[in-house]
């Protein structure tokens, strides 16, 4: 079980973030379990650190080379599914069930730019899926949205479909066009409880580094639209 009282801050600049993931355009913290492992999804070096990182999570257990090169693939997909969908930050979660098999689980956060439009549950709504629940979620940043709801998936690494648990936390930084969205799923039901306090603990932990970095960024961002309104308006008059 992950301690979520215990969790690690982890500034963003200290991140080596995918360039290729939005993020907003301001520091911010977060804060990570402390059993949890970040995932390496750079392409030059992830298989070198998801092998040092399963043997470090197994380190002092018995596993089984079969059982070794199941978690091995299961990183590789996780790798692959975080670089197509732009994450900008993957967390891993990888032991021993209580049945003895090996378990695993991912936590992963996105970020989604709604500019021009402000950041807010309204917005989250009107995109949330028709099937499953939400619940609203309390945070030092005000409301996010808990989303559940199950899926028959293809575990990375597995070969049949297994009902999984799927979990959606959004985030709305008020004041900003940005919204924190977390995800996670896992196939196991002795972990969904688990899965459920630790995203709510990280979203729970998001904030901006400073509250003045906000207002720089946005008045920064709102010159750069308005000069490009600008320089339309001027091309347009020369046409």
């Amino acid at each position: 079980m992950s301690d979520v009282s215990m969790l690690d801050p982890l500034p963003s600049h200290d991140l080596k973030l995918n360039p290729h993931a939005p993020h907003p355009d301001f520091p911010w913290f977060i804060g990570v379990p402390s059993d949890w492992a970040l995932l390496d999804t750079n392409p030059e070096s992830w298989q070198r650190s998801a092998a040092r990182m399963v043997d470090d999570r197994f380190f002092g257990q018995r596993l089984r080379a079969a059982e070794r090169r199941g978690v091995l693939q299961f990183v590789e997909q996780l790798v692959a599914d975080c670089q197509r969908a732009g994450t900008a930050l993957s967390l891993v979660r990888l032991g021993r069930m209580s049945t003895g098999a090996v378990g695993s689980a991912g936590l992963h956060l996105g970020w989604f730019d709604s500019a021009p439009q402000p950041a807010g549950l309204a917005l989250v709504r009107q995109t949330l899926p028709r099937t499953g629940t939400a619940e609203e979620v309390d945070t030092p940043l005000g409301p996010g949205i808990l989303h559940r709801d199950v899926a028959s998936t293809v575990p990375p690494g597995g070969l049949t479909r297994v009902r999984s648990t799927v979990l959606q936390l959004f985030l709305p930084l008020s004041g900003t066009t940005w919204t924190a969205v977390l995800s996670a799923a896992t196939p196991h039901p002795e972990l969904e409880q688990m899965l459920t306090d630790v995203i709510v603990a990280v979203a729970q932990s998001i904030t901006p580094a400073d509250p003045a970095d906000v207002a720089a960024a946005h008045e920064a961002r709102r010159d750069h639209e308005a000069e490009r309104g600008h320089e339309t308006q001027r091309d347009g008059e020369h046409d």
